[in-house]
């Protein structure tokens, strides 16, 4: 990849300029940053930190710097303790051109991650009921993580774990055994089954609250299920059934896909024999009956064992836990769940180390914030709660309306809208760092301008159009790579920014951080809407420099499409 190959080769001369062993390349490649201002350069060094130990001031070091630089050829200019470096920009768009013509869908992929093995867990519903709205988060961040995992060589292992057991199913199992009706949950239609059993469990919730002796059947439910009674189980697995089938169907629109699905159930029976082991390792104490496993720094004791004998979410996460290290010799575990759950991974990692695992430090709970519709926080619960494929349905109409709106004769409108629709859903829900809190806004995630997902879109459109067109007049595209003439701003600066993509996935890597690659395949449209304003392409009457900037726009495409590939997005040719 050109800009990281640059960069290295930045990093290693400055290290040989120092010749100190404090500073190998590897302190420069975490100090660069980008200039304020494309025309200082391409990448910066602020010398504040280097000059600091080295007992110098930071503008001399950077003087040193750039006179070093100069000599090899590189233009170099410095404000203040900042050095900015230019790499000669038609030898930037040659290698980055070249590369990505060869390497096509692959692209900014590396083998950074060879022999490395992540598991990552993601999604994970309580699937006695439809995927809702506040899924969508835990889903595509995990997706777009195991995406980029895997594009850097990493062995991926994509896992849902879904809630199959526990309290919540068994407070569906007694709202069942009092209000359900077994012709809706036999329905063809599985909207209709979905539908009953999110209405008897929010029912179900709302009578506890005069009526707590419910909690009682609840209990006596989940009593009878973990003692396989034949009625109980028959039933549980008929609900199991239909929710995984309505579940698939809604993230299939998602384009998210598991390489593993496995329930808590799947731990039951290997807990009955470990349980004592557990206690055992992690010297767990007897509290009112209950099992507890007190834990440095952390104030809440970790609970593995009911009074009456039960055993919690935490128990069967400890069991997968020792499974998936056990199946797996990962090199990192990641759980990708919401802050809400922090104390319970602090809980789990921590009975992990102090039963004696030291993989457990290689676990670790990818937080995000909280979604909201209308300002209002979800709850299943308390039936407040918008449905995913309710959600997704009302992007493609709005996404229908106002295809149809720009473009009346517009074809294949059901699926473009679904393209630009749910593509926005994902794109929107991908925007923003994953720790802050979301507040869904239909007119801002479908806005067609602005930073949107169908705004990055009707960018990959234009890049179709102008090479359609070009194809049309049988102008080349592909053949040459090397510029016929110096670059301006604009195609200096796109081609900057698609150098950058292996870099970007990296980065999202480094930090968990899926709005790494949204954020850039903002940066690319905009970079190439101001080429597309700003520079003649088909209108050039120099048939060399039509071909370089046609070029230009088939390399933005590919790395766009390669990105839209790791975000689970599409694309339509035409909006």
């Amino acid at each position: 990849m050109p800009f990281q190959t640059l960069k290295r080769q930045l990093a290693d001369s400055l290290a040989q300029t120092l010749k100190d062993p404090r500073f190998p390349a590897e302190a420069f490649l975490s100090a660069f940053s980008s200039p304020p201002d494309a025309k200082l350069g391409h990448i910066a060094l602020p010398c504040f930190g280097f000059a600091k130990q080295l007992g110098v001031q930071s503008n001399e070091l950077a003087a040193r710097f750039a006179e070093a630089l100069k000599k090899q050829g590189l233009e170099c200019q410095t404000a203040g303790p900042y050095l900015n470096v230019r790499w000669n920009p038609q030898t930037l768009y040659q290698e980055t051109l070249s590369q990505i013509f060869t390497q096509k869908g692959k692209f900014g992929e590396d083998s950074l991650g060879a022999g490395k093995t992540i598991v990552i867990e993601y999604c994970s519903p309580n699937i006695a009921k439809k995927l809702a709205f506040h899924h969508i988060r835990s889903t595509l961040i995990g997706a777009v993580l195991a995406n980029c995992y895997r594009s850097q060589g990493f062995k991926t292992v994509r896992m849902n774990f879904v809630g199959d057991w526990g309290a919540q199913f068994a407070r569906l199992l007694a709202a069942f055994e009092l209000w359900g009706k077994k012709d809706a949950l036999a329905s063809p239609e599985i909207g209709t089954a979905m539908n009953h059993l999110l209405e008897i469990y929010v029912r179900f919730h709302k009578e506890i609250e005069v009526n707590p002796a419910l909690e009682q059947k609840a209990a006596s439910a989940l009593a009878r299920l973990e003692s396989q009674t034949p009625a109980v189980v028959e039933i549980w697995n008929d609900i199991r059934k239909v929710s995984e089938k309505a579940m698939a169907q809604t993230l299939k629109r998602l384009h998210v896909e598991f390489d593993l699905q496995e329930g808590e159930s799947n731990y039951l029976e290997p807990i009955k024999e470990q349980l004592e082991t557990f206690k055992t390792l992690s010297k767990a104490e007897m509290s009112e009956g209950a099992w507890i496993v007190n834990l440095d720094g952390i104030k809440t004791p970790a609970l593995i064992q009911k009074s009456d004998g039960t055993t919690l979410y935490l128990t069967r996460d400890i069991a997968a836990a020792l499974d998936r290290f056990k199946r797996f010799h990962f090199d990192r575990m990641l759980y990708v769940v919401s802050q809400q759950q922090s104390l319970h991974f602090q809980q789990l990692f921590g009975v992990l180390t102090k039963m004696g695992n030291g993989w457990a430090s290689k676990c670790h709970h990818i937080a995000f914030g909280t979604v909201r519709f209308g300002s209002e926080k979800m709850s299943t619960r308390e039936g407040k709660v918008v449905l995913l494929d309710d959600l997704l349905n009302e992007a493609h109409q709005r996404a229908l309306a106002v295809c149809t709106e720009k473009n009346p004769t517009l074809a294949n409108k059901e699926e473009v809208a679904e393209q630009v629709g749910v593509g926005a859903v994902i794109f929107g829900e991908l925007s923003a760092h994953r720790m802050r809190d979301i507040d869904f806004d239909w007119e801002q995630i479908l806005a067609l301008d602005g930073e949107t997902g169908p705004y990055v879109q009707y960018s990959l459109v234009r890049c179709h159009s102008l090479l359609k067109k070009a194809a049309e007049k049988n102008y080349p595209i592909n053949e040459s790579h090397t510029p016929t003439e110096t670059l301006g701003p604009e195609e200096e600066a796109l081609v900057l920014c698609l150098a950058k993509f292996r870099s970007v996935l990296q980065q999202v890597l480094a930090e968990n951080e899926p709005y790494y690659l949204t954020r850039y395949l903002i940066d690319i449209a905009k970079f190439f809407n101001r080429f597309y304003y700003q520079v003649p392409v088909l209108q050039s009457s120099d048939p060399a420099v039509r071909t370089q900037r046609l070029n230009l726009v088939s390399a933005t495409k590919q790395v766009m499409e390669n990105g839209f590939a790791l975000l689970g997005m599409q694309c339509p040719e035409e909006m």
